[in-house]
């Protein structure tokens, strides 16, 4: 594969590989936080949860979300197939899973800025700001992970060569 390929094909490993980890960051945080534990839904900043209608409406954006949310994961999974398969390069595992921390990463860093700061749609737990900026900091450590898996990944293939 020449050179020109092969950074074409990482991009789009990288790119399709981050809307994976985008939508599973969602997913997960949908799932636990949202519908286990139900520490904060959606909408929990617009929409008090602690009646029973406020609760099935919450509940009802949470839903409507997380199927958004499963719709870009299996978008990117598709796109991720279809560029391995036409590569003729192995897809790099380390690779994929970096760029699918930086794809969790960059929603959870989105989420807490965004939905927890500047649209004050919700919180980590209901009626506190306590857990915010640990959200945040957690996000953050994802995303330097991913791109610290990044790193290593593109210098393994620079030393193969």
């Amino acid at each position: 594969m020449s050179d020109s390929a092969s950074r074409k094909y990482g991009r789009g490993l990288l790119l399709w590989g981050g809307v994976i980890g985008f939508g599973l960051g969602a997913v997960v945080d949908v799932v636990i936080f949202h519908l286990v534990f139900q520490h904060h839904h959606l909408l929990s900043g617009y929409i008090d949860p602690t009646s029973y209608d406020g609760l099935r409406e919450n509940v009802r954006y949470d839903g409507l979300f997380l199927s958004g949310m499963l719709g870009a994961t299996v978008l990117g999974l598709l796109f991720v197939w279809r560029l391995v398969n036409g590569a003729d390069r192995r897809l790099s595992g380390l690779y994929l899973a970096g760029s699918i921390l930086v794809g969790a990463g960059v929603f959870n860093v989105f989420d807490g800025v965004v939905n927890h700061y500047v649209l004050d749609a919700h919180n980590v737990v209901h009626n506190t700001e306590a857990w915010n900026p640990h959200w945040v900091a957690v996000s953050l450590g994802l995303l330097v992970l991913g791109v610290v898996l990044l790193s290593i990944a593109d210098g393994a293939v620079q030393s193969n060569q």
